[in-house]
């Protein structure tokens, strides 16, 4: 990784993240909602990974993202039952743990099958 796409994925990740905390103090939970979804990182990665990569690999790492979305749901729906009980950190940490089992459990099946 060179200068140039760590400085862009700062830069785009820095933006995103002020673009959320700008709508969620504004009263636009929606909005900020899906902002926090938007796929930056995604976006970024599959740009840079573009570059050293052919579009038979780009396909995969698209699909095997795909068959992840089940861990960012996990750690969504884990930090949505817990927010209102546990305070913001414990939320988001176990949340991140609940998001860890998932994506093992994901990576276990697809190893399993392929």
């Amino acid at each position: 990784m060179n200068i140039t796409e760590v400085a862009l994925r700062f830069i785009a990740g820095g933006s995103l993240v002020a673009i959320i905390s700008l709508l969620a103090k504004a009263k636009h939970p929606l909005l900020a909602g899906l902002f926090l979804l938007f796929p930056m990182v995604t976006l970024v990665g599959l740009y840079f990974a573009g570059h050293a990569a052919g579009a038979t690999d780009l396909k995969k790492i698209a699909l095997f993202s795909m068959i992840g979305l089940p861990a960012t749901l996990t750690f969504l729906g884990t930090f949505y039952a817990l927010i209102g009980r546990t305070g913001l950190v414990p939320s988001l940490a176990l949340s991140t743990a609940a998001w860890c089992v998932a994506a093992a459990v994901i990576a276990g099946v697809v190893k399993a099958f392929a």
